[in-house]
């Protein structure tokens, strides 16, 4: 029986808990309770494999000008539904944090237990933030506080998980083939981009 870590924390992450600690694990569990909000976080440091139960994967993929978000819902190991949608010139982190939105969106449909699997901590440890700036990111918060079926998860990239390396590939093809999405640039882009124009006079 592979040996579970547990720990309860504050919304944000424990300093007892190092950067390096973290990408060690194999997998780590996010559960989110109205309680103490966006609490829980265990640590499952074993090799875990895929199983045939219902999840979905998310990802995304940048190129210099476009970048690509998708998920897909994986069952029995076969593939029973999938997103891509394509940005113009958006950052990897919001693409994943979409990817996540709209698995969330489908998710809550099929009331019934599901886990979300992504490789990106960085937005994990966004939406555990509650004082998070970032509009999406404080959209889908109050989505896991509300839908206790629904269950997100983080697992290394890259390391032979099949429903990782799909996800990965849908978001590379998300890039030519997914729909077109205009959303608006968050602020801090916006003041990137004033920056740098200010620099180049």
């Amino acid at each position: 029986m592979p040996e579970l870590l547990e720990q309860d924390l504050h919304p944000t992450f424990s300093p007892l808990y190092s950067a390096q600690q973290i990408t060690k694990a194999k997998a780590v569990e996010f559960i989110f309770t109205p309680i103490i909000f966006l609490s829980t976080i265990k640590f499952h440091l074993p090799k875990i494999t895929d199983s045939g139960a219902k999840a979905i994967y998310t990802d995304e993929s940048k190129t210099d000008e476009v970048t690509g978000s998708a998920y897909y819902i994986l069952e029995n190991y076969g593939i029973i539904a999938s997103w891509q949608g394509k940005l113009d010139n958006y950052s990897v982190f919001l693409a994943e944090i979409l990817a996540i939105k709209m698995a969330i969106e489908t998710a809550s449909s099929l009331h019934r237990p599901i886990k979300i699997w992504t490789d990106s901590l960085s937005s994990l440890k966004a939406l555990l933030n509650p004082k998070s700036h970032h509009s999406m990111v404080r959209e889908i918060q109050p989505l896991f506080l509300s839908r206790k079926h629904i269950h997100l998860r983080w697992l290394k990239a890259h390391v032979g998980y099949l429903g990782n390396e799909c996800a990965d590939q849908l978001a590379k093809e998300a890039i030519t083939n997914g729909d077109s999405l205009f959303l608006p640039k968050p602020l801090s882009y916006l003041k990137s981009e004033i920056r740098s124009a200010a620099l180049s006079i």
